[in-house]
């Protein structure tokens, strides 16, 4: 098994940037340990864990973890989505400084979840990816890192380049800002996503939002969280 775990960090170059990310984000918890990303760590090493297992699924014909390729893969996806949106959700929600900010919030995410059970009738989530409902979703998360922007009552640089949510909801936005349109396109018009390598594009796009996350993991100071 550590052979072919080294051969899947060899073939799919994303694996160490999320273990890298998860080492730094210990390394410097001590400065968000009591924020609303104090569980951030455990959410990137969701991430981590759950896509080694997404590629062991895909990758490897020794490893079973359902009978069914295609079904396992798509189900672990699909709950993926729960914790990763919620949680993010929650921590936009509790940053919230101004109570229509925090409404609106609250209005999307249980918008949200809405819209994955009316999915879930039209596309059997243990089947395929509710990539409808995925990709809306990642378009109100960066409409909620813009209103994270804007409850702040002043902007400035001196003080945001030490804040550890700014890089964060940076990376977040220039990440599911294009996100939908790449996902769609993998499953709506798969020629085009072939064709124009848009998984090269969007493993780029994920690299880009971690590196975002680490750089403010190692430069951002406590006081300046907010």
């Amino acid at each position: 098994m550590s052979q072919e775990f080294v051969e899947v960090l060899s073939n799919y170059f994303l694996l160490p940037f999320y273990l890298i990310a998860l080492i730094i984000a210990v390394r410097y918890y001590k400065k968000y340990f009591d924020t609303a990303l104090r569980y951030f760590p455990v959410l990137i090493a969701y991430t981590f864990f759950n896509e080694l297992l997404g590629h062991l699924i895909r990758y490897s014909d020794d490893f079973a973890f359902l009978p069914d390729k295609t079904f396992a893969n798509d189900i672990i996806y699909n709950i993926y989505d729960l914790f990763y949106y919620g949680f993010y959700f929650f921590v936009f929600w509790s940053l919230a400084k101004k109570p229509k900010h925090r409404l609106v919030i609250k209005i999307i995410a249980f918008s949200i979840l809405g819209i994955y059970i009316i999915n879930s009738f039209f596309q059997n989530p243990m089947q395929i990816s509710l990539y409808y409902a995925r990709s809306l979703t990642s378009v109100t998360l960066a409409i909620c890192a813009v209103l994270y922007w804007f409850s702040k009552e002043e902007w400035n640089w001196g003080t945001e380049k030490y804040n550890l949510m700014f890089w964060v909801s940076l990376g977040l936005f220039i990440f599911h800002i294009i996100f939908p349109f790449l996902f769609l396109t993998g499953y709506l018009r798969s020629e085009i996503w072939y064709k124009y390598n848009f998984q090269t594009i969007l493993r780029i796009s994920v690299v880009i939002m971690y590196c975002f996350f680490c750089t403010g993991f190692i430069i951002s100071r406590r006081r300046a969280f907010g």
